[in-house]
């Protein structure tokens, strides 16, 4: 898979810092994962959210099956392997392909979440989100725009 990286490149350049990360469960390979991991690594990302596909009706991946919970955990263990420095969130799709297994993104492999709505689905509201945090002993924060 050839990724070009031409606009974040441009967008450093201009001295704007990038998030910028991907969605699993778009039919790609454990493979594919791994690459885009590395090139993230390669460009200097640390923000990094990971979106996990929720298939909507009515969208080209509407019957696109999803992808196990395992499975999900395991991607983000290999991303915080890959990139050890970098803030990796868990975001979009979380609550419908994760369920009960939320909180194991947050400790194996995820240091920080989104909360609330997403672009195409709707979260499961701060309250829980915060709930989890605190039975995690994870305190809440917000980014490091430091840089």
């Amino acid at each position: 898979m050839k990724i070009n990286f031409f606009t974040i490149k441009n967008a450093q350049a201009a001295g704007l810092r990038v998030c910028s990360g991907g969605i699993l469960g778009l039919r790609e390979a454990p493979e594919h994962r791994v690459e885009l991991a590395f090139a993230l690594k390669e460009l200097g990302i640390d923000s990094i959210p990971i979106n996990i596909l929720t298939p909507i009706t009515g969208t080209p991946f509407e019957g696109t099956r999803p992808i196990s919970p395992f499975e999900i955990l395991r991607s983000f263990a290999v991303f915080r392997f890959i990139l050890s420095s970098a803030q990796i969130s868990t975001a979009g799709g979380r609550e419908a392909n994760l369920r009960d297994l939320q909180a194991m993104a947050l400790a194996g492999g995820a240091n920080g979440m989104l909360i609330g709505g997403y672009l195409t689905t709707s979260g499961q509201g701060t309250e829980k989100d915060i709930r989890m945090l605190y039975d995690l002993k994870r305190p809440r924060t917000l980014p490091n725009l430091a840089n």
